[in-house]
């Protein structure tokens, strides 16, 4: 598979993408629209314990950090060894914070059962091997009363419009078949109660833009930086004819992304 950003990054090339694309995306109007609808959920407290799961870059660790305040604490997990070191190198401690602890892990085998009150897992699940495990696994991290947040895209309900629908339906097929688990968004809720968790709620954000530029800085299948998530027959083809729409002004792009939080039962 040649996807530099559904998969690890392996080499400094491929490292160097994923961290552009995560700078990227974190600034985007829809992610901060997205993170601040689950905060709003999640009602992080003051002193409180937080897991942020997949942490990426560590941004909203960072954020959740000052949210909990110096009698809290946050440990960010991440698979990546390279994007770990990436977000220590981007943390600076405040004293308003609470600490942050950067350790390298697997969402789906972490040994901290009961530490959290708030566990946070952002666009990690469509990527892991079993989903469902995935879940389980961090239920288990609660202690009684905790929440957990999980936030997802559903590719599945990608749409592109302004190109023609063949060539279209044929490119996303293609991209949905790089992603582990395309679909994981709408199956939130259920994997939530199904780990045990109670009083599930589920908000959707539809990202809807009818700029190519501002639409290609989230989804990567739009982006000619990442050309390699287009079949070889088909990727002049579908650059060329994104750009027409785009000229022409008629395009339009939606994409929805969910989020869910359950709790533990106390």
């Amino acid at each position: 598979m040649d996807d530099k950003i559904f998969q690890a990054g392996s080499t400094a090339e491929a490292q160097s993408i994923m961290e552009e694309y995560l700078e990227r995306i974190s600034r985007h109007e829809v992610v901060l629209s997205v993170r601040a609808s689950a905060l709003d959920l999640l009602s992080v407290r003051t002193g409180e314990r937080v897991l942020d799961a997949g942490c990426g870059l560590g941004e909203v660790a960072r954020d959740l950090a000052r949210s909990v305040g110096p009698a809290g604490s946050v440990m960010a997990v991440d698979l990546n060894p390279a994007m770990l070191a990436a977000a220590r190198r981007r943390h600076v401690g405040v004293p308003e914070a609470g600490t942050v602890t950067y350790r390298i892990g697997d969402v789906a085998s972490l040994d901290h059962s009961g530490a959290f009150d708030v566990v946070w897992c952002e666009r990690v699940l469509q990527h892991v091997a079993d989903p469902g495990s995935a879940v389980h696994a961090l239920a288990r991290m609660l202690g009684p009363g905790g929440r957990l947040c999980v936030i997802d895209v559903d590719w599945s309900g990608l749409v592109v419009d302004g190109v023609d629908q063949t060539l279209t339906a044929r490119v996303l097929h293609a991209f949905r078949g790089k992603v582990s688990h395309p679909t994981v968004g709408r199956t939130l809720r259920r994997r939530l109660l199904r780990a045990g968790l109670v009083d599930p709620v589920l908000r959707a954000v539809q990202a809807v833009s009818t700029r190519l530029d501002d639409a290609a800085s989230v989804v990567p299948v739009l982006d000619r930086r990442e050309s390699g998530l287009v079949p070889d027959v088909d990727r002049s083809l579908w650059f060329r004819s994104l750009d027409l729409a785009d000229a022409r002004g008629e395009l339009t792009i939606a994409l929805p992304i969910y989020v869910a939080v359950a709790r533990r039962p106390r």
